[in-house]
């Protein structure tokens, strides 16, 4: 082998190596600027985590937003305990830049106690949904409560 033809063969293969971490710089560089701008998507929705405080009656879920461009509702989700799907229990329109909500939940009596999640989505067009971080509540509900709410429900 001539000392020409190693020096190419050399040159081509570090040139190689070079084009394949040029690539994947770019591909690393490309991730983190799609998470940094879904963060701040997202970010300018909300003001804070929401809030759920149960009075034993009811839950009441709360949530303040900041840029609501684009939003056309929010969706209320729950779940019973720490695991399951989460259903839309709810949908709230819109009011307006830096408003505050408030869902009350009134169907969280029909549980003698226990742990309820929720989280609220940002239905914008966008695909997946944006959603809040996930807010748990104990709730001890009143019997009595919990048993004029059988009784209205045989009369349905």
């Amino acid at each position: 082998m001539s000392l020409i033809s190693h020096a190419t063969k050399k040159a081509c293969v570090s040139g190689a190596k070079g084009v394949h971490s040029l690539q994947m710089k770019r591909v690393v560089a490309s991730i983190v600027l799609s998470v940094v701008l879904v963060s701040l998507l997202f970010a300018g929705v909300f003001k804070d985590k929401p809030t759920a405080v149960s009075n034993g009656s009811d839950i009441t879920v709360s949530w303040i937003t900041l840029d609501e461009s684009n939003v056309q509702r929010f969706d209320v989700l729950r779940r019973a305990g720490y695991s399951g799907d989460f259903l839309v229990i709810a949908s709230v329109n819109p009011k307006g830049n830096n408003s505050s909500y408030h869902f009350v939940d009134q169907q969280a009596f029909k549980v003698a106690a226990g742990i309820y999640q929720y989280k609220i989505r940002v239905v914008n067009g966008e695909l997946p949904p944006p959603e809040s971080e996930i807010v748990t509540v104990s709730h001890l509900s009143s019997t009595a409560k919990r048993t004029w709410g059988s009784i209205k429900a045989m009369f349905r």
